[in-house]
């Protein structure tokens, strides 16, 4: 095998401009010589070597011809670590990401962000990020200040919603989207709606080496005299090689020398279901068919310059895969970089490389013209090396040298030209106090309501509260160390919802003397604690507090369908579509996110008409949460009519809540719909906390730098911008309870202290 620190294949990769477009030599030229865009410092993210995958190998390569072409940049060298596994990576390797970790790609991203880097190249793939269809890179996309260029190394042309969602989030956060095929760029435009100019057309890299007799290279492999076809890769029944070994004994017939070499280990997954089921098959095969001793088969994985010399004996090199579905085939490129005459069935990449005589394409399954090419191309060595030269030449543009030209061109100029999002930083003050929290809260959980700063024991706790306040522990672990105290409290609060939970929902009230004053059955209540488990699960709380979460989260879910008040289902779908991989059955919640989201967007088309675009007659408390869900739930399902109804109607809610540039949440009793305004007071901090998260995931989903806009505005209601002109912070950790006619609102109640730090976590997170 290839040892771990070895770069031998990219050894071509040094700066070479000749042949490649003048466009791209004179940007290459420029950024190295620093007259254009000077990186200083970029990243890459992939699998990598020693993880044994095609695509670990294009991570490497890619890294080493980056690193050649631009050798005064600074590389962060990212690599993915299956479950459960580590590996002995080489010293280019400077961070592992746990594939299941989601604590780590938000981590990553604020490295990235700390350390000055200008762009980052990721290597997209669906099987090697976490989450749903690996939804957990997005946490780290979405979080970075750097153009991104994402290779895509499959473009589904029917993904599932899982698939559709990560893909739409890649195509919003990425600078440029490179494929490595014209079919690829066609699939983006009609399926994904892809404008031309994000889009990037570059070859797989690929080994620059002098085209060469294939008799030098037999001799040592143990081929003299012989006639070599080669097919390369994991092995797997999307290989096909089932239609080579049919088509061996008429090959046979006019070349009995023959020899057809089966190079690969069998995929790992494979492995670990079947064993080598697969292999034995076509072992079987080839015996019954009397063309056993014209197979080898080498089940291992080959170092690449095993590979290469293997593929320079090649006579005729074979790729009969089973679909047309697949966007990019690294060994062909390598195959016909090195001048190797081809026969291919026409997948997508084939039918698009092989075309003008650089190669042929025969049908799937088609055993009889396999065998027909295969003995054509054996019997002329002629007709052999006209083909081998063709490929030859035409394969130029795929050299590494050439592709990280194309790569270095399109990211200068994506950082020349990259805005950054108005990130606000500057508009957050520092991480407000927990004084009020540590005061309203005793052994048993936080103070439901506050007489002025006292905690009011008259009316005890609930489990809403208690649910708040987990939730912001939960959040706050993702931003910053917590201290001894938040982690207590943190164990308080769960410890009060773990007693809520009666097995079939939380009970919400309790008197000051530790008495239950309900038996249970509050959607909001429900949905809320449900919340704040989801919360901890995702935090970097302890390991048994997080252990805790899921399990009681999985005890929940099957309750969840029975929960109809339309906040509470608005708030499920965030929390269902933020449990995803993290517990729970992944199929079963996403039926429950469609049930959900349905029933929300069949209420907005029932009551939304022009001037009142909204899901119900009239507005009441935690007005955004409702839009928030139908937009969240839309762009879960890939459901562009629901996202545009929830992004409707919360503009609609916007409107109502700003006056003359200033932030009004909507008091807490309904107002009539068919007036131009609605009252003034009471105006409560927990409207503007569910304003500014709704406004924040309308960011996230649309890219529209207004919606953050409008969260910062909604948070500067805390600090005077609102039509008081007074703040509703005392200094000391407190948030005052509100506005009113008479100015402030003077006692401060649980919800509204958490509101405040909720609030500023949301916006940290974001921003």
């Amino acid at each position: 095998m290839l040892q771990a620190n070895s770069f031998e294949i990219a050894h071509d990769a040094e700066v070479e401009t000749e042949g490649l477009p003048q466009s791209i030599a004179a940007t290459l030229n420029d950024s190295i010589s620093g007259k254009a865009v000077i990186l200083s410092k970029a990243a890459i993210i992939g699998n990598f070597p020693p993880r044994q995958c095609g695509l670990a190998t294009f991570t490497r390569d890619m890294y080493a011809c980056l690193s050649k072409a631009l050798p005064n940049t600074d590389w962060d060298v990212i690599a993915m670590n299956d479950p459960g596994a580590t590996y002995d990576y080489p010293l280019e390797v400077t961070h592992q990401i746990p594939q299941d970790d989601i604590a780590a790609y938000r981590d990553l991203a604020e490295t990235l962000n700390a350390d000055g880097t200008q762009v980052l190249f990721v290597q997209h793939e669906f099987g090697i990020y976490g989450g749903p269809s690996g939804a957990h890179l997005i946490e780290c996309l979405e979080r970075v200040n750097f153009p991104i260029v994402t290779t895509l190394h499959t473009i589904l042309e029917t993904p599932n919603d899982e698939q559709k969602r990560v893909m739409q989030a890649l195509i919003r956060l990425s600078s440029t989207l490179v494929t490595m095929a014209q079919k690829g760029a066609d699939i983006l435009q009609r399926v994904y709606g892809v404008k031309p100019e994000q889009i990037s057309i570059v070859p797989h890299g690929a080994p620059s080496r002098p085209l060469r007799d294939t008799a030098e290279f037999k001799p040592h492999l143990h081929l003299a005299g012989k006639k070599t076809l080669t097919t390369f890769g994991l092995l797997s029944p999307n290989k096909g090689i089932e239609t080579v070994i049919a088509a061996l004994p008429d090959i046979r017939k006019t070349c009995p020398d023959v020899v057809y070499l089966v190079i690969g280990a069998t995929h790992p997954h494979l492995v670990r279901h079947e064993g080598e089921k697969y292999r034995d098959s076509l072992k079987a095969m080839a015996h019954e068919l009397g063309v056993e001793d014209n197979i080898r088969f080498i089940n291992r994985f080959i170092s690449d310059n095993d590979l290469i010399d293997i593929l320079q004996a090649t006579d005729v090199y074979v790729t009969p895969y089973l679909t047309e579905t697949q966007i990019t085939s690294g060994t062909l490129s390598y195959a016909l970089a090195l001048g190797r005459p081809t026969v291919s069935t026409p997948y997508w990449h084939a039918t698009e490389a092989l075309a003008n005589g650089v190669g042929i394409l025969c049908d799937f399954h088609d055993t009889r013209a396999f065998a027909e090419a295969i003995t054509k191309l054996l019997a002329s060595d002629e007709v052999r090396a006209d083909m081998s030269m063709r490929a030859y030449m035409a394969a130029q543009p795929s050299r590494w040298s050439a592709v990280a030209g194309a790569y270095v061109a399109r990211a200068t100029d994506d950082v020349a030209h990259y805005e950054a999002p108005k990130r606000h930083t500057a508009a957050l003050p520092a991480p407000p106090s927990w004084a009020a929290i540590e005061r309203m809260t005793d052994d048993c959980g936080i103070f439901q309501h506050g007489k002025y700063r006292l905690p009011d024991r008259q009316h005890g706790y609930c489990a809403d509260d208690n649910a708040r306040a987990l939730s912001l522990v939960a959040r706050q672990s993702r931003l910053t160390p917590l201290t001894a105290e938040q982690v207590s409290l943190a164990y308080r609060y769960a410890a009060f919802l773990n007693h809520a939970w009666n097995g079939d929902s939380f009970r919400n009230f309790m008197s000051y003397g530790r008495d239950w004053l309900d038996d249970g059955g509050f959607d909001d209540c429900n949905a809320r604690s449900c919340e704040a488990l989801v919360d901890v699960a995702r935090s970097g709380l302890p390991e048994d507090l997080r252990r805790w979460a899921c399990d009681l989260g999985t005890q929940i879910l099957p309750k969840v369908e029975s929960w109809t008040s339309l906040r509470s289902r608005a708030v499920m779908i965030k929390s269902l579509v933020r449990a995803f991989g993290v517990f729970g059955d992944g199929q079963e919640m996403q039926v429950l996110v469609r049930y959900f989201t349905r029933d929300l967007h069949q209420r907005f088309k029932a009551h939304a008409r022009p001037g009142h675009e909204w899901f119900e007659p009239d507005l009441a408390y935690d007005n955004a949460r409702i839009s928030e869900g139908l937009i969240l739930g839309g762009a879960f399902l890939a459901e562009p009519d629901m996202v545009e109804d929830g992004l409707t109607a919360q503009k609609w809610l916007m409107k109502k809540q700003v006056r003359n540039g200033v932030f009004v949440p909507i008091p807490n009793s309904k107002f009539s719909d068919d007036g131009p305004d609605h009252p003034l007071y009471d105006q409560q901090p927990l409207e503007v906390l569910a304003t500014i998260d709704a406004a924040l995931s309308a960011w996230r989903i649309t890219g529209d730098h207004s919606w953050r806009e409008e969260a910062l505005r909604a948070f500067a209601w805390f600090h005077g911008e609102n039509t008081a002109g007074l703040s509703l912070l005392d200094g000391e950790g407190g948030c005052y309870d509100g506005l009113n006619p008479n100015g402030l609102n003077l006692n401060q109640g649980a919800e509204s202290i958490l509101s405040y730090p909720m609030s500023w976590a949301a916006l940290k997170a974001d921003l």
